[in-house]
């Protein structure tokens, strides 16, 4: 202190008896010089900390800036400024100031400490390095899963957007809002190419359908709404001018609350399904109306011996509508008795009963005999059921009610013995009348051979005189014919004609005469080479085509009758032809014991009303001064085929030409 008391005034004595301690070595200069640069510094570094640390917390938005960090700031600034007033001491000593400020710094210590203990807790959990680089590495592994996950989910939108595009079900969305307006919002591919509709984003139903099938539609959605569940129908939709058929399922879709917001629809096109359902219900409707209206019973069970099929007629037999009862029970209910009209039927001899064991039943008699109406005795065939693949599905017999076939039946064997007794008698008579037609066969054989000889003679003797004729009317044409006008030998011509008519008249009664008397050995005939040597023959006019279509047969039978007929046809055909390009066609058709041929031509045609009056003999459909016939030649034909045991007849319009059509035999046998 005496060292102090020397430095100091005494006046100062009371001021600096207050001195901190501490604050004594000042004395020595040295030191003091070391006190005010360690005060400063330390002065200014606890001025710049809390400025850096602020600063920096305030740049860091990911740290939360709160009361801790003020008050850590604030204990810096105030040791900070108890430093300087240690410098400031040195030469204007203010105690006052001083230790209000270290008071000042206690309380903020303390609040700072309190503050600090407080988040101890908080401070403790805070990840340490070794942590933060585990977490931070978990971090990195979530980022990868979940890149990871983002993939898989990406490729399965990709797969669930194929299946979407690709399926051919339509598929729709549709959103359902507040008001519960029903408004789609896409179609998938399959959609748009099935209904043709491509545009529905934000549509309602009323703007794509009609107002009577958009009503239909939005009920069938409310009724999804209602029922919270899926459901499934068949609906009939127009899309492009036609109606369609569709099955279709609604799945409604929830959010979060619970609620539901959109509504997933598949729809699959059923029209063909559906049309081949109304065909078969058609055929169902065909077939039950056919066995019904059948006089024979049908009755049909399945594989479990239940009756399925049960016809009007089997009703109206037992008098009992169809039941579904076992088969023990067939006989005793459908009153089943075996043909002595006593004996009830045991099941194993029941006719469907044996067909569904896999046995067919055939003509098995047996009787009903109702409790109510008449007895019948029937004759029973069944059959099982079999699918292609070998599987049994049931059984079915038909049943004819022989009731009255077998009252004939006894009738005929009445009239059966009665019949023998008088066949025994007629038998001798028809002997008798045999050996009278036996006579009478060789009387008329012989005037057979004389009415031959008898026309032969005739035609030889008239034909003479008819030459004579018309060779004298040429010779007195030229005899006189410097005097013979045009009329004269118009007349002279004339008069030739008919001789040449009369003539040819005698030969064709001739020709028909001999037919079916003249027989000749049957041989085999090539009908092209045949139809080839008849074509050149006839001298047919260069203008006039005839053609042989197909393959003509060869085949074994009397080759003058074919070639006649053939021969009557082209000649006739190309005599009555009217056009400059005459055609005529000949064809043929292979039937079971015949070969049928048919002469088309071109010509004229001749009317319906006269087909039969052609065949007729001595009839023509022109004069005979128009046309030169004798109207014996198409009789020829027809008899001469007839007498082959074949038929001819026509085809022909006025104006569309003829076709003769006639059979041969195959075989002369």
């Amino acid at each position: 202190m005496n060292d102090f008391l020397v430095i100091f005034p005494s006046s100062d004595l009371a001021t600096a008896s207050f001195m901190p301690h501490g604050m004594c070595y000042l004395w020595k200069p040295w030191l003091v010089g070391l006190h005010l640069v360690s005060n400063g510094v330390i002065a200014l570094s606890y001025f710049s900390i809390p400025t850096t640390l602020v600063y920096i917390l305030r740049r860091r938005s990911d740290i939360p800036f709160n009361g801790i960090f003020l008050l850590f700031a604030a204990f810096i600034l105030c040791c900070g400024t108890g430093h300087a007033f240690d410098i400031w001491t040195l030469w204007h000593p203010s105690y006052w100031i001083s230790g209000w400020i270290r008071f000042t710094t206690a309380l903020v210590s303390l609040a700072t400490a309190i503050a600090l203990s407080l988040k101890i807790p908080q401070i403790l959990i805070l990840p340490s390095p070794s942590q933060v680089a585990n977490i931070n590495q978990q971090l990195k592994e979530k980022i990868v899963e979940l890149e990871q996950k983002e993939a898989t989910i990406s490729q399965q939108e990709q797969f669930l957007r194929s299946i979407y595009d690709n399926v051919r079900e339509a598929i729709f969305v549709v959103d359902v809002e507040s008001d519960l307006t029903f408004r789609y919002q896409g179609f998938n591919t399959a959609a748009e190419k099935l209904t043709g509709v491509k545009d529905v984003e934000n549509k309602t139903p009323a703007q794509i359908l009609s107002s009577e099938i958009a009503a239909a539609v939005e009920k069938h959605y409310r009724e999804c709404l209602e029922s919270q569940t899926t459901i499934s129908y068949e609906e009939c939709l127009p899309f492009r001018e036609e109606d369609t058929w569709w099955l279709t399922t609604l799945n409604p879709i929830e959010n979060k609350a619970g609620k539901i917001y959109r509504i997933i629809g598949t729809s699959l096109d059923i029209s063909a399904r559906k049309q081949a359902e109304i065909a078969l219900d058609q055929e169902k409707y065909f077939l039950q109306t056919l066995l019904d209206n059948l006089s024979d019973g049908i009755v049909a069970c399945d594989q479990n011996g239940v009756l399925n099929l049960f016809n009007q007629a089997t009703k109206e037999f037992h008098g009992l509508p169809q039941q579904a009862i076992s088969a023990e029970q067939w006989a005793e209910y459908y009153d089943l008795y075996r043909p002595d009209g006593e004996t009830i039927m045991a099941t194993e001899d029941i006719p469907l009963f044996r067909a569904l064991k896999g046995e067919s039943v055939r003509d098995l008699e047996m009787m009903i005999i109702p409790k109510q109406g008449k007895s019948r005795i029937l004759l029973a065939n069944g059959d099982p059921i079999v699918t292609p693949d070998g599987g049994k599905i049931g059984a079915v017999v038909a049943m004819r009610d022989m009731s009255e076939l077998k009252k004939i039946e006894q009738a005929l064997a009445q009239l059966n013995n009665e019949l023998e007794a008088r066949v025994q008698q007629r038998t001798v008579q028809l002997e008798q009348v045999n050996n009278l037609l036996l006579g009478a066969t060789e009387q008329l054989r012989k005037s057979n051979q004389e009415l031959e000889q008898f026309a032969y003679v005739t035609s030889h003797d008239l034909k003479a005189p008819l030459r004579a004729i018309a060779n004298l009317s040429e010779w007195i044409e030229e005899d006189l014919e410097d005097r013979l006008d045009d009329d004269t030998r118009y007349n002279m011509n004339l008069l030739r004609s008919r001789v040449h008519r009369l003539e040819n008249l005698i030969n064709g009664l001739l020709a028909y005469s001999r037919v079916g008397r003249l027989k000749s050995e049957p041989q085999e005939v090539a009908v092209r080479e045949m139809l080839a040597e008849i074509i050149d023959l006839l001298d047919v006019p260069p203008e006039y085509d005839i053609e042989i279509s197909g393959e003509m047969p060869v085949l074994v039978t009397e080759i003058a009758p074919l070639q006649q007929v053939f021969s009557n046809l082209i000649s006739n055909a190309i005599k009555h032809s009217d056009l400059d390009r005459g055609k005529v066609r000949i064809s043929v058709q292979e039937q079971d014991k015949f070969y049928e041929f048919a002469v088309a031509d071109n010509g004229k045609g001749i009317d319906p009303k006269y087909h039969d009056r052609i065949f007729t003999i001595f009839q023509t459909l022109e004069a005979r001064d128009t046309k030169e016939s004798t109207g014996i030649g198409l009789a020829i034909v027809k008899k001469v085929i007839e007498n082959q045991g074949g038929t001819i007849k026509l085809e022909s319009e006025l104006g569309k030409g003829a076709t003769f059509r006639f059979t041969w035999k195959k075989n002369p046998s």
